[in-house]
């Protein structure tokens, strides 16, 4: 490709990237849009397929007042739906029959838009089986059995297609690089293409397609080939208005290239509906219709639930995945730390655990920096190349005291492993003095990839779009395969935050045996390992370790004693999308207020620690599950009444659970856990109490 190709090329990707597709400036055939004042009196844009649901012309739609052309009942419908977006309904929906559509009524969506009055009219031209109630009910109650991941998404495929009458339903993943995979499909004949397993490229669905599911999660184009029909101004109106922003509604025109992007993969009516992970886009159920046919508003409207239920299912099956990997992680630091062995060396702590490390991570290689010592389990690297490497990490990433890349060929410390087998890595900085210079390093081997894509990924081809530089849509979609090679596996944000989490069991450990060491230094060095051992950095609150310590001493004095004893596990409500919206910063002051608010809220028998990330624990001595519940109610009212710069008010979620005599502490956290997530399953900002 030469220069003057590429800039073409690039200059259509920004095109692409630009496109108002919010703004179409028309609809789809098959509906109507009318745009009203806020007195519900006039038309201020109506769409040109408007005249075939009202039997009037556009003339008479723009000059005589609403009341005089359109149903009354529809007036009163509408009044309705108005008063309901006043109070804070981003949409509105109802039913009613219009005079231009005979034998069928329509479905209306209502919003506001543009300081206007949004009004989209779909004709339900299909009449649904009497038992599609009883249908839906029935794909619910499947999807709620299921018990993994990969079943979730394979029954969300399979009852999305018994919903509706769609000729392929697939689930389509993205990565990292917003590339996507479908990850499960359902073909209602086996003469269709099947593109289960295949990959699409980030550019087929752009950035600004991928936004607007943010703001409308469901995606309806009813005939790819069908013209669209314009939006036309009042010309009553004599301030020229701005393009409407139809990304609520459903009847938003289909962009030129998409429906020939559509009709080259053979499709001619399709449905997508945005899968979230918590706030992030984590994939789409797409439905395919290769012949025309028509989809009513309530069976989108059923596909949309069914996505919402796959989603919790699949958040909370994703978390269980991830607790049973924490569990692990636990016992290994249980024997980092234990107080009845004898204080090691890091270089034998590493010894003890790594192998088991080397499976727990799924590596290759455990390095441990420490000084000017360097400890390994698995395949060894050269010891002054790490040493070189830990020196890099130091200089370039102690502030964050975290990096890695699944390609270290491509890598500024590219340099440091040159010649090995190693292309990923994960470096974790051990939490005490800088000069020392700590870093738990983990190394992988290169995981070849074979990738399947549908078509080449590589898209070359452009044209011109109204009077701009853009990709062609793609022609092809036969399979073609590519070998991706110099990678490792990508690090999962738990493998992030298990590493942090027993490198600073290790600084602990490290720290605990240099005070031994250096007896000349003891007061010093105890005065660290204590803050170190029992105070969490950050929020100056206790730390996990002495919480637990402290924990297992309540419980020890309730089974004595037989005194009630509960505990307290609190999250903060989507802490992530602070720190993805605002920044790091932003959110560790965010974590250092509700430190400071909700200490001052407790009763000196009272312990408050800093559980792990935005997970807190309240060890309530002396109460039970009803005194403990009021006391999480006063915290969690008194957290709703702080509002933090630049967020706002900011909410948590609240487990509580009441020891019973031979429980241990795993136990008694783990059902104030399980409360926990009912909290969230439950919406979020509420006390729920271990059954």
């Amino acid at each position: 490709m030469n220069t003057e190709q590429q800039f073409d090329l690039s200059e259509a990707m920004e095109n692409c990237a630009k496109e108002p597709i919010h703004i179409p400036g028309a609809v789809q055939p098959h509906g109507a849009l009318l745009a009203l004042d806020h007195k519900l009196k006039n038309v201020i844009v109506a769409s040109k397929s408007s005249v075939s649901f009202f039997d009037c012309e556009l003339s008479q739609i723009f000059s005589q007042p609403l009341e005089q052309w359109a149903p009354e009942k529809m007036l009163g419908l509408l009044k309705r739906s108005f008063k309901r977006l006043t109070k804070g309904r981003h949409t509105d929906y109802f039913e009613v029959a219009v005079p231009g559509i005979e034998n069928t009524h329509c479905f209306c969506t209502v919003y506001k838009a543009n300081n206007l009055l949004v009004l989209e009219i779909e004709p339900v031209y299909v009449q649904l089986a009497g038992d599609f109630t009883a249908t839906v009910r029935r794909q619910f109650d499947q999807l709620t059995q299921v018990k993994s991941e990969r079943q979730t998404l394979e029954q969300l495929v399979k009852s999305a297609a018994a919903i509706s009458n769609y000729d392929r339903t697939l689930v389509y993943k993205f990565d990292a690089d917003w590339n996507g995979e479908v990850v499960a499909e359902h073909l209602k004949e086996s003469s269709l293409n099947s593109y289960l397993g295949q990959h699409f490229p980030a550019s087929d669905i752009p950035p600004q397609v991928r936004a607007m599911y943010s703001a409308n999660a469901v995606r309806k184009i009813v005939a790819a080939d069908a013209e669209s029909s314009q939006l036309v101004q009042n010309p009553n109106v004599e301030t020229p208005l701005e393009a409407i922003d139809l990304s609520p509604g459903t009847l938003r025109a289909v962009s030129p290239i998409h429906a020939n992007y559509m009709q080259n993969m053979g499709v001619c009516r399709s449905l997508s509906v945005a899968i979230f992970d918590e706030n992030k886009l984590w994939g789409l159920l797409s439905c395919h219709g290769t012949q025309p046919a028509r989809t009513t508003p309530y069976q989108q409207h059923a596909l949309h639930s069914l996505v919402l239920m796959a989603s919790q299912r699949l958040m909370l099956q994703r978390q269980y995945q991830s607790q049973r990997f924490f569990d692990s992680v636990e016992e290994s630091r249980k024997a980092l730390l234990d107080p009845d062995k004898e204080i090691m060396p890091p270089k034998q702590l590493l010894s003890s655990q790594g192998k088991q490390w080397l499976d727990l991570f799924d590596v290759n290689c455990v390095a441990l920096v420490h000084g000017n010592e360097v400890s390994q389990v698995g395949d060894k690297a050269d010891r002054k190349n790490i040493m070189e490497l830990a020196n890099w990490l130091r200089k370039n990433h102690w502030v964050t005291g975290l990096y890695s890349t699944r390609e270290l060929g491509a890598s500024s410390c590219k340099e440091f492993l040159k010649g090995t087998k190693f292309c990923g890595m994960l470096a974790v900085s051990m939490p005490y003095e800088r000069e020392l210079n700590g870093w738990l390093i983990l190394l992988r081997h290169e995981a070849v990839e074979v990738r399947d894509w549908a078509g080449r990924p590589e898209k070359s081809e452009v044209q011109e779009y109204q009077g701009k530089t853009v990709l062609s849509p793609r022609q092809s979609f036969d399979k073609f395969q590519q070998q991706i090679e110099g990678r490792s596996f990508e690090w999962t944000p738990e493998q992030k935050q298990a590493a942090r989490t027993l490198a600073e069991d290790l600084a602990i450990g490290a720290s605990a045996y240099q005070i031994e060491q250096l007896n000349e230094q003891l007061q010093k060095a105890n005065d660290r390992l204590e803050h170190l051992i029992h105070t969490d950095a950050l929020t100056q609150l206790w730390n996990r370790y002495h919480m637990e310590q402290t924990l297992d001493e309540e419980i020890a004095r309730s089974e004595r004693h037989d005194h009630p004893l509960s505990v307290i596990i609190f999250d903060i409500d989507n802490f992530k999308d602070i720190n993805d919206s605002y920044g790091h910063e932003v959110g560790d002051d965010v974590l250092k207020g509700i430190s400071r608010a909700l200490a001052a809220e407790m009763r000196t028998s009272d312990s408050l620690g800093r559980w792990g990330g935005e997970e807190f624990l309240v060890i309530a001595k002396e109460s039970t599950l009803s005194d403990s519940t009021q006391l999480a109610e006063r915290l969690r009212e008194r957290l709703e009444s702080i509002e933090f710069d630049k967020v706002g008010v900011v909410t948590a979620s609240f487990g509580l659970a009441e020891f019973s005599h031979g429980e241990t502490r795993n136990d008694l956290v783990r059902n104030a856990d399980s409360a926990l997530y009912e909290a969230k399953d439950q919406g979020r900002n509420q006390v729920q109490s271990a059954d």
